[in-house]
């Protein structure tokens, strides 16, 4: 989330797209997964007076979630607990009236491990991550999605055709 809002990044991207149409509003934090964020998000998306109230909100978690539990215990957030988590995203989401088919899910994207593992070993750690389990947690994001009516971007898929 830090790199979206760069130039080339795809916050700047959709703000430069949309720019005198609406305000697009980067809350993400590097490093956070849904355990953290389901916290601060009260914090963060209030009930608005009309002009304030978000358009649309996307929920983009899974990378960190997906983490191995035994390489990387403090980002990991077990399978189960992510899809709770991202239910109660979903749940005071709707809550503020973020109006429906407003509120996108967006899967974790692919790992590419190889890179990953190089990235790794120079920071002097184990591989901490593996596609397979991304694939796993970006799977449970797309079913959240269907089963609370809201829409989804599947990256997870996209990005590996």
């Amino acid at each position: 989330t830090d790199f979206s809002f760069q130039q080339g990044g795809w916050g700047a991207s959709l703000a430069d797209m949309l720019v005198r149409k609406c305000d697009v509003l980067n809350r993400g934090f590097s490093g956070y997964n849904t355990r953290w964020a389901k916290i601060i998000l009260p914090r963060l998306v209030r009930k608005g007076s009309g002009l304030d109230s978000p358009v649309a909100v996307t929920i983009f978690f899974g990378a960190n979630d997906s983490a191995l539990k035994d390489e990387n215990p403090k980002q990991h957030v077990p399978l189960e607990e992510f899809v709770v988590n991202l239910r109660s995203m979903v749940q005071y989401l709707r809550s503020v009236d973020v109006p429906e088919g407003r509120l996108i899910l967006i899967t974790p994207p692919p790992l590419c491990e190889a890179a990953w593992a190089q990235e790794c070993l120079q920071q002097g750690c184990k591989l901490n991550r593996l596609n397979s389990v991304v694939g796993e947690y970006a799977r449970a994001c797309l079913q959240v999605a269907q089963d609370c009516g809201a829409e989804a971007l599947d990256l997870w898929t996209l990005m590996q055709e």
